[in-house]
Formats: C-alpha cells, sequence, structure tokens
C-alpha cells in the first residue's frame, strides 16, 4: 500500500519483480489515486477498505506491504482483521503517533482552483508558491487528472 499523496503505481516496478513468484494486487487507497473520495478518512475506515478488499477477492491469508501511510494502515488491518494477514511487511514508518509536518502540502493542494487551472503548468506554478522543490510537486502532481 502507498504512502500519504501516493497511488498505486507507486509499487509498480516492485509489483512487477514481485509477481513473478506471487499474484500481486496493488490499490489506491481511499481519498487516493483513482479510488473512491470521501469525507471519512482514518485508520480504521482504510483497514475496512483493506478487509472488504481481501474479502471480495477470497484472499484469505495475506503477505501485506505497506509504506509510510500504508504502513500505519496495513498495521491496522493486522490489529482489526489479523486473520486476514499472514505475513507484514512495513516500511518507512514506526508504531506511534506521528504529529503535523504535511500542512505546507495540504495548504498548497486545497488552494489549487480547480476551475480556472488549464495545464499541468498552472499547477506547478501555483504549488510553487508553497513548495519549492520539484521532485515534491511532480509526485503530487501524479494524482492529477482530467
Amino acid at each position: 500500500m502507498h504512502g500519504l499523496f501516493g497511488m498505486l503505481d507507486n509499487w509498480q516496478t516492485i509489483a512487477k519483480n514481485l509477481s513473478e513468484e506471487y499474484m500481486v494486487y496493488v490499490i489506491d487507497l481511499r481519498d487516493h489515486g483513482k479510488s473512491e473520495h470521501t469525507t471519512d478518512f482514518n485508520y480504521p475506515l482504510l483497514a475496512q477498505d483493506i478487509a472488504e478488499f481481501l474479502e471480495a477477492e477470497w484472499i484469505h491469508k495475506s503477505y501485506i506491504i505497506g509504506h509510510s501511510m500504508g504502513g500505519k494502515t496495513a498495521l491496522q488491518l493486522v490489529k482489526d482483521y489479523p486473520e486476514l494477514v499472514e505475513k507484514l511487511i512495513v516500511v518507512d514508518i514506526g508504531i506511534k503517533s506521528y504529529k503535523g509536518g504535511h500542512e505546507t502540502i495540504l495548504e498548497a493542494l486545497t488552494s489549487v482552483p480547480i476551475d480556472s487551472v488549464k495545464t499541468r503548468e498552472d499547477v506547478d506554478k501555483h504549488l510553487f508558491r508553497y513548495i519549492s522543490e520539484p521532485g515534491i510537486r511532480l509526485f503530487l502532481m501524479k494524482n492529477l487528472t482530467r
């Protein structure tokens, strides 16, 4: 599972390599990528979404890999639905509460004037006012769709 502001294709290369030996599913977590956008967002709901996906696919013992927010979601999944997970890999996140850190990014994303931007360059110029690092802006703009 991808991290905050990520999407399923963040795992594309790793998933392709793992698919040589395993059945691999990569999904967009709630409110990310092409997934459903909701008003409710928390780790128990993210874990419930994954549990429902696993049950719908008849996957009863899974190997789960989660990065950052996806790692927290994976930990919540194991806590709430231990029968669904056989092995777990958590990348780049610990079992603790993290406070803040993404306020500027959230402000930048929510301030984009969706109705008036016409191109990715317009969005990039807008985000630059908040985020100077080009790599972060490009990563965030991966979620743009027409």
